[in-house]
C-alpha cells in the first residue's frame, strides 16, 4: 500500500508542477498507453476491459481537442484536424468493434508525442502568456463628464442617464423624461 501511495503522490506532484507543454506530452503518452492496452485486451478476449481502455483513450483525445483554439492560428486549426481525425476513428472503432484499426492510429499519436517531446526539450519552462493591457484611469487621462441637456438641468451623475438621445427620448423610441 505504501508504494501505491508514494507513486500516486509523485504523479500528483508531477502533474501539478508540469508546464503546459509537459502536460500535453503526458496526455498523449496516456492516449498511446490506453490505445495499446485496448488492442492487447481485445486480442486477449477481454472485451469489456478493452472497451474501457478505448474510452479512456478517446477521453484524452477529447480533452486535448476541446482545448485547441483553431481560430488563433492556421497551425492550431491543422492540429485540431489531427485530433478530430483521431476522435472520429476511435469512435468508429468503438461502434464497429474493429480494434485492429487502432494500429493505424498509434503512429499518429507517437508522432504527436515526438513533436511535444522536442518542444519540451526546446522550451523547458512554461511560456509567458500574453497579458491583457490594464489601463489605470487617472484624473489626467479621464474625460470630463458631459453636462446634461435634459429638462432637469442637473449634470450627469452615477445614477442618471447620460445626456443625449436616450435622456431626451429623441430617436430612441422611448423617453426617460416622463
Amino acid at each position: 500500500m505504501f508504494e501505491y501511495g508514494a507513486t500516486n503522490s509523485y504523479l500528483e506532484t508531477e502533474v501539478l508542477t508540469a508546464t503546459p507543454q509537459k502536460l500535453q506530452l503526458m496526455l498523449i503518452g496516456g492516449a498511446i498507453r490506453f490505445a495499446q492496452q485496448a488492442k492487447h485486451l481485445k486480442d486477449e478476449g477481454q472485451d469489456e476491459a478493452a472497451w474501457e481502455a478505448l474510452l479512456r483513450c478517446r477521453g484524452i483525445i477529447t480533452e486535448i481537442l476541446i482545448n485547441i483554439r483553431p481560430q488563433i492560428t492556421p497551425l492550431a486549426g491543422q492540429v485540431a484536424g489531427v485530433y478530430l481525425y483521431l476522435f472520429r476513428e476511435l469512435s468508429d472503432i468503438q461502434i464497429s468493434n474493429q480494434y485492429e484499426k487502432i494500429l493505424s492510429l498509434i503512429p499518429v499519436l507517437e508522432e504527436e508525442r515526438d513533436t511535444w517531446s522536442q518542444l519540451c526539450e526546446a522550451m523547458p519552462e512554461a511560456p509567458e502568456m500574453p497579458r491583457e493591457e490594464v489601463k489605470e484611469i487617472t484624473v489626467s487621462n479621464s474625460q470630463p463628464l458631459p453636462e446634461s441637456g435634459h429638462q432637469g438641468g442637473t449634470s450627469w451623475g452615477p445614477h442618471s442617464p447620460p445626456a443625449g438621445d436616450y435622456a431626451s427620448g429623441h430617436g430612441s423610441g422611448f423617453s426617460l423624461d416622463a
